[in-house]
């Protein structure tokens, strides 16, 4: 066992209730069997969070940092995650994201990506991993060679990126290098194709992972695939044939995934049984791989620094906030909130946002409304008085939520809409165009720290207390 992946989900007792910490039931547990097992999590802050699935990340996500552009702002943000991932036993952030968000319609990326200026996403990328590995938990850059430029999600198909080697290099490529030389010990490669480059996904690529990563980059630390269970590589290579391909084209740690574990790794081992005696995989290869894998162990289980700004988090999602029109507090008075739901991408999960939460522990709850996607926007109950706040999360990318807030707004035209997803930056992009002389909130991501700079705003009153117990 060379390390363990955790999900929101495995973090969640059966009955609900918490009955000891993730170092007493999960990482200390792993260490009996073996001291310098390697134990991930995908700990991006904002809208992806492991350690606060049930209740929402403390710490704004990378389009709210990368739109502050305070590198040193970004270092103190991953510091602080770093210090709770130690404090829990993880020793393997998988994060950041150093994926240019190029294409504003992605359905992966999106609030993900530091941004869609290579430059801007390399400098925050590269502190990010510092003050991660300040603490002693590996950073992991992903996804190789960039996911930011694809329309489609590669937990179901894929993605393919059109763009020669030469464009490559000028914009998915330099938040790598950038995160390889602030000294990342770990790289994720994509299910990502490279038409011009290769024919199989860039996890199974040699012309990728060791063409493009080890030799035009130099990078000689730790290659982790994305999981292998996702459809579009499970269906066609199966765990087997994907982990063979995987490590000859220079990955070092395959991530397997949640399902399928009971036939997964007999079914890797026979495959590599086979490829050996095969010559399609060599001892020499794998050996490779096993000393780097071990290399990080023992840089992984070595005695981490501690203490963090535990108020960090809210601070930068404050910082994070941008307004359009009148959208001035209302001390005192409680607001009534829509939700307009949408389907969440996969790596978010399930995890909640919105504002009910931080305004009903500020006591300023009126009432609090989900409306499922697609509904008649005309059925939903609106108070006639009282300030109301329409709650939408990437409508720039969904038709249905962009009709539904125009609604809404026809019959209270001083509502604020509050946007907890991607803040395009064109002028032509909805719901920017469509807002910009509207009353509107963007928070820049949906975590809670998000959720409660707006709250914070929208009430004048402030948060007491920790995000984090």
């Amino acid at each position: 066992m060379a390390g363990v992946g955790l999900f929101g989900t495995n973090l969640t007792p059966a009955d609900g209730v918490a009955h000891g910490s993730l170092r007493e039931d999960v990482a200390e547990p792993l260490r009996a069997v073996r001291p310098d097992v390697l134990i991930a999590l995908d700990e991006e802050g904002g809208d992806v969070t492991r350690l606060d699935y049930q209740r929402g990340s403390a710490y704004p996500g990378n389009h709210a940092l990368g739109a502050v552009d305070d590198t040193a702002l970004t270092r103190e943000v991953a510091g602080a995650i770093g210090s709770d991932l130690v404090a829990e036993g993880i020793n393997l952030c998988l994060g950041p994201c150093a994926d240019v968000n190029s294409q504003p319609d992605n359905p992966i990326i999106g609030v993900r990506s530091f941004g869609a200026d290579p430059a801007l996403v390399a400098r925050h990328t590269a502190a990010f991993v510092e003050g991660l590995q300040e603490h002693r938990v590996a950073a992991t850059l992903k996804h190789f060679p960039g996911h930011g430029d694809t329309g489609v999600d590669s937990h179901d198909a894929l993605p393919d990126i059109g763009r020669p080697l030469d464009a490559l290099n000028a914009v998915e490529l330099p938040p790598f290098a950038a995160g390889a030389a602030a000294g990342a010990k770990a790289v994720m490669t994509g299910h990502i194709r490279l038409p011009h480059l290769a024919e199989l996904p860039a996890t199974l690529s040699r012309r990728v992972v060791t063409g493009l990563l080890r030799e035009q980059l130099g990078y000689d630390g730790v290659v982790i695939t994305d999981a292998l269970e996702m459809a579009p590589v499970r269906d066609r290579w199966g765990f087997g044939g994907a982990a063979v391909l995987a490590w000859a084209a220079g990955t070092d740690l395959v991530l397997l995934g949640p399902s399928g574990d009971d036939r997964a790794l007999p079914e890797v081992y026979a495959a590599v049984e086979s490829a050996l005696c095969k010559g399609e995989l060599t001892v020499e290869r794998l050996q490779e791989a096993a000393a780097r894998v071990t290399a990080l162990r023992a840089w992984a289980t070595a005695v981490p620094t501690s203490g963090a700004s535990a108020d960090i988090g809210l601070h930068a999602a404050r910082r994070a906030l941008a307004a359009t029109g009148d959208v001035a507090p209302a001390p005192g008075t409680a607001w009534h909130t829509v939700r307009l739901l949408s389907e969440a991408n996969m790596a978010v999960g399930t995890a909640p946002w919105g504002l009910e939460q931080p305004l009903a522990r500020l006591g300023l709850l009126a009432s609090a409304t989900d409306v499922e996607p697609g509904a008649d926007p005309t059925t939903v109950s609106l108070p006639a008085d009282g300030p109301v706040a329409v709650v939408v999360r990437d409508a720039a990318r969904d038709p249905w939520q962009r009709t539904a807030l125009h609604a809404l707004r026809a019959r209270r035209p001083d509502l604020v809409a509050v946007e907890m997803g991607l803040h395009a930056a064109r002028d032509e992009d909805a719901p920017n165009a469509t807002l910009r002389d509207d009353a509107a909130l963007y928070t820049r991501g949906a975590g809670l720290a998000n959720a409660v700079a707006a709250a914070e705003l929208l009430t004048g009153h402030s948060w007491l207390g920790p995000l984090r117990p």
